[in-house]
């Protein structure tokens, strides 16, 4: 019997995660569609996805983990990429490889999915306010990003409204997208077309700007 090096196994552990992590969400997105959010039990969504309820608790703690993964992912990835760009590429042209190379991966090919995600949070106002908080948690990691650009600290005016700027504009774009798309397949690649074009010419246009407005510091100097 051939043996499985180290890293290989490793290769299939993560991959037998990931599709485990996928049943559970299509699963848990199915029900939550059926019987409501606040409705659906951790231990339904575990025998749905014919899994022990341990097992799921690893993955997924609340159904709230479940139901927000993406976003977390999304925000996660992000701060890897902006951290990870070299010296020499603006934030602009990271954010703009992000959002055509590594956000797609996250996301996936199914409009049906990403519309079942978005009708669920909709629909329950405590669910609203919860996506909320995770698109702050993102506007933090584009604010710190802006803030080293422009030399400033993140919590900075000028870095704060670009940090503003990219994640409503991020949201404004799909949101869009999903009215034109309510029913029906739709291709993937559209909204990840329309961030790259509007939102990084946009963001390169807002940068420009606001690297000729003065600070509040400046506007307002300390007798």
């Amino acid at each position: 019997m051939p043996r499985v090096s180290s890293h290989e196994a490793m290769g299939l552990r993560e991959r037998k995660k990931a599709r485990t992590r996928q049943t559970i969400e299509r699963v848990a997105l199915a029900l939550f569609a059926k019987r409501g959010f606040q409705a659906t039990t951790l231990a339904e969504i575990a025998e749905g996805a014919e899994i022990a309820p341990s097992t799921l608790y690893t993955y997924f703690p609340l159904k709230e983990d479940i139901l927000f993964n993406l976003n977390d992912a999304i925000r996660e990835s992000a701060r890897r990429r902006i951290s990870s760009r070299s010296s020499s590429e603006t934030l602009v042209d990271a954010l703009a490889a992000w959002i055509t190379t590594d956000v797609p991966e996250l996301v996936g090919a199914d409009s049906e999915l990403i519309r079942r995600r978005r009708a669920i949070i909709d629909s329950d106002d405590s669910l609203l306010v919860q996506e909320r908080l995770r698109n702050a948690l993102l506007e933090d990691v584009f604010a710190e990003a802006f803030a080293e650009d422009l030399g400033e600290t993140p919590e900075d005016l000028r870095s704060r409204l670009m940090a503003a700027v990219a994640v409503s504009g991020l949201r404004a774009i799909w949101f869009w997208w999903l009215r034109q798309h309510e029913d029906g397949e739709a291709d993937m690649r559209e909204p990840f077309t329309l961030d790259a074009t509007y939102l990084t010419r946009l963001l390169s246009a807002a940068e420009e700007a606001i690297e000729g407005i003065p600070s509040p510091k400046e506007l307002f100097p300390r007798s």
